[in-house]
């Protein structure tokens, strides 16, 4: 969410430029009287417009609609966002806050912003950065909406029509939609959601006059996504669906549009409507790579991994250096092997519980002759579990071992592997300790698996060892490596690691 808002912030000020370069000198001292200064105007103008001559003019209400384009700028002429707020030590560089309006009143700090605070106007600094404001002191509460009407109005009186196309009608409305659009990304950034919609559909509504060159549908593509966003966020999601279409059909944002439908149906419990929304939204724009990445999710969260792993093959084949989609596919081997290895131990068990009833009927050949054929299914399915294991255990090993073929440096493909080797160990333990006594009276075989035991230990503290090459501090790499050390007998390792946890707090 944020980093798709800061998106939307680079293009806002880009949008906003011609807008708010009309500056006028304002300062801390004076902001209040200028905002009193429109006040005042427009009330002198709600007069002056009930007279009936004035009102029957088209000259008066462009101007009127002009006063309220006033008002709704009075605060923030010459700030945008990403401009430099406190001074800075080249004294020729004025293009920051502190030199436009002068210091704050003061400085307050919420969670990531400091907020400095002027008599009208309160602005979001983050890194010496402006990123939003919210007016406290408006000239007017709804400038915009009565610029608007004032500029409807005039239309409706040019009986010749051709004020609508004018040049300056047309930049003035421009001008109206880059500030709504501004005013949805603050009131988004403030929490305030569907006052936020509100403004990216008042944008929108422009649409019906005529457009200056630099209007152009990706411009109105990005207002309709992000009003859908903002609607989305405040719940309203059947607005948000219409807005989110509607950027679709300016081509803009297509695959984050059709994420957002699929999350709505998600949301309504909708998971095969969701399904064919993506899975058609995929076959019809199969170049927004974020589609497939949701239909790798879905079927991914849904457990059908065979379908998965064929658009994870797809992602791969067509985005070969995206190595995150190597980590799913890794993921959902691990997720195979985990659930094959608690299913084989279970039949293993099985088989063993046969084996002691078989024996109890050692003198009822029937019922011996039964529990030993039943015995035997059990140990060949879990032979076959055993062997799928073993497939999918592989094939994990395979794709980490991928990403470090791309990236040497691939902290959580080492990760990964460390892991998998210890779930290796663990079923060589676990089935050390399956092999009956009257099969291993020299303890032969145990220590056969006693052996593949160690060895997987060893692999995974190298991978381990690997991954707290690339991340000296991370605790879990240390945890692992202080307990498997100690499994190893290497004591002093694993005191060593015991210490850099101590260390870091831990």
């Amino acid at each position: 969410m944020k980093k798709l808002f800061l998106t939307l912030s680079t293009i806002a000020i880009a949008m906003s430029s011609a807008f708010s370069q009309n500056i006028n000198g304002a300062s801390a001292a004076n902001m209040k009287n200028n905002v009193d200064a429109v006040k005042a105007k427009i009330e002198k103008n709600n007069t002056d417009i009930e007279n009936p001559k004035n009102a029957a003019k088209v000259a008066a209400w462009e101007s009127r609609g002009k006063l309220f384009m006033e008002a709704a700028s009075v605060n923030t002429k010459g700030i945008s966002a990403g401009m430099q707020a406190a001074k800075s030590s080249n004294i020729m560089d004025v293009n920051n806050l502190e030199v436009l309006v002068g210091a704050p009143a003061e400085k307050k700090q919420s969670d990531q912003y400091e907020i400095w605070v002027y008599p009208t106007i309160n602005i979001y600094v983050q890194n010496n950065q402006v990123q939003f404001w919210e007016e406290t002191y408006p000239a007017d509460k709804d400038a915009l909406g009565n610029a608007v009407k004032s500029y409807r109005k005039a239309c409706e009186l040019d009986t010749k029509g051709s004020f609508k196309s004018k040049k300056t009608t047309v930049e003035a409305i421009r001008n109206i939609r880059l500030a709504y659009t501004n005013n949805g990304i603050n009131k988004y950034f403030l929490g305030k959601y569907n006052e936020a919609a509100t403004d990216f559909e008042s944008a929108l509504a422009l649409s019906d006059f005529p457009k200056a060159a630099n209007d152009t549908a990706k411009i109105e593509g990005m207002i309709a996504f992000y009003g859908g966003l903002s609607s989305f966020q405040a719940g309203d999601k059947s607005k948000a669906e219409k807005m989110f279409n509607e950027s679709i059909n300016l081509n803009y944002e297509i695959g984050k549009c059709y994420h957002y439908i699929f999350q709505i149906r998600m949301d309504e419990g909708k998971s095969d409507e969701a399904l064919k929304i993506i899975q058609n939204a995929y076959e019809k724009y199969p170049q927004e790579e974020s589609l497939l990445y949701d239909v790798i999710n879905y079927y991914t969260s849904q457990k059908e991994f065979d379908k998965a792993e064929t658009y994870l093959n797809k992602a791969i084949e067509k985005y070969p250096d995206n190595l995150s989609v190597f980590g799913v596919k890794g993921s959902i081997y691990v997720e195979n092997y985990t659930k094959l290895k608690d299913n084989y131990l279970a039949t293993r068990n099985q088989a063993d519980s046969l084996k002691k009833l078989a024996f109890k009927n050692r003198n009822n050949k029937s019922e011996n002759d039964r529990l030993t054929a039943e015995e035997n299914a059990k140990k060949q399915e879990a032979a076959e579990i055993k062997e799928q294991y073993n497939v999918f255990m592989s094939k994990a090993d395979q794709t980490y071992n991928d990403i470090l073929a791309k990236d040497p440096k691939y902290f959580d493909a080492y990760f990964s592997l460390g892991i998998v080797y210890y779930d290796k160990s663990d079923m060589a333990g676990q089935e050390a300790n399956l092999i009956p006594f009257s099969e291993d009276k020299d303890g032969s075989k145990a220590a056969v698996k006693i052996a593949e035991q160690k060895e997987a230990f060893k692999k995974s503290a190298e991978y381990f060892e690997k991954a707290l090459e690339i991340q000296p501090n991370n605790v879990n790499v240390l945890t692992n490596l202080r307990m498997l050390y100690t499994k190893l007998g290497e004591y002093d390792k694993s005191k060593a690691m015991k210490q850099r946890l101590e260390e870091l707090g831990q």
